[in-house]
């Protein structure tokens, strides 16, 4: 007897019950997931910081120990956690609220500018410098050796190299250069604008084993700044460049201008307000 076929399955009735199923569970979820919402909505701050704590060891979180869960501050913002006052967790240390960052400055900013900075700003200011400093020069019957001038850049001193500074071809401060810079520091050293010190050569060629014209207005740049940070100026305040033969002030074919291209000179920067973008000069 033959047996009896079952009869053939509709596709779209399958596809339906596949639908079904998979809507079913989408659902399960979708309740799940709210449930979840409402369950968390109210947080129990001593239950929250203990299963902080209990995350510390197998991810390397130190959030409870430094107390940043604390209501009030922390790293989600304030209040970010609720649920009535704080009682002591067995194991967890609490720490007040701490002061803002930036408030207290570390040791390593001391010297750093503050408010009481002095800065000098404008023409005047600079003129008022420069007097001081020729004063301080003809009491050390020095004035012949300095020029001063000011540009855009603030109040240049141009000391001469020859026979004043240093001897011929050194990089060491001699000791009439000592006690020229020794008239000027005392001076330099009641403002705080920066002062660059730059070292220039002329163009007669300097080779000493590879040491050329670049190495000596460097080094004499740097035998200044070195003088200087040791008579109470602040060595933030300082920076030493070498030009070497090119930046000249005056015609290299002539033994008179070479003599005046070997030079050290200090800038002394002048400062500008920050908020007075607007202001003018008569």
């Amino acid at each position: 007897m033959a047996r009896k076929q079952k009869p053939a399955a509709d596709p779209a009735m399958e596809a339906q019950l596949r639908f079904m199923g998979t809507y079913g569970d989408a659902i399960t979820l979708l309740m799940a997931f709210f449930v979840m919402l409402y369950a968390i909505s109210q947080v129990d701050t001593q239950k929250f910081i203990l299963l902080v704590s209990g995350l510390e060891d197998p991810f390397k979180n130190s959030a409870a120990e430094q107390g940043l869960l604390e209501t009030g501050t922390g790293i989600v913002g304030p209040g970010a956690v609720s649920g009535g006052d704080q009682q002591a967790v067995p194991g967890i240390e609490l720490i007040p609220d701490a002061a803002p960052l930036g408030v207290e400055a570390s040791e390593e900013e001391e010297g750093a500018e503050t408010a009481e900075d002095r800065y000098l700003i404008g023409v005047a200011e600079l003129e008022g410098v420069r007097d001081s400093l020729v004063e301080a020069l003809q009491a050390f019957g020095l004035e012949p050796e300095v020029s001063l001038r000011l540009d855009a850049r603030g109040l240049v001193v141009s000391i001469a190299t020859d026979d004043v500074l240093f001897a011929s071809g050194s990089p060491e401060l001699s000791d009439a250069g000592r006690e020229v810079i020794g008239a000027l520091a005392p001076i330099l050293s009641e403002f705080d604008n920066d002062i660059l010190i730059e070292g220039h050569t002329d163009t007669v060629p300097l080779d000493q084993d590879g040491y050329t014209n670049w190495n000596l207005s460097a080094d004499r740049a740097l035998s200044v700044l070195e003088m200087l940070q040791t008579s109470d100026i602040n060595p933030r305040r300082l920076s030493a460049t070498g030009y070497g033969e090119f930046r000249p002030i005056s015609d290299n074919s002539t033994e008179a201008g070479r003599a005046a291209n070997r030079r050290v000179e200090l800038v002394i920067v002048a400062a500008t307000p920050a908020a007075d973008t607007g202001a003018t000069e008569d």
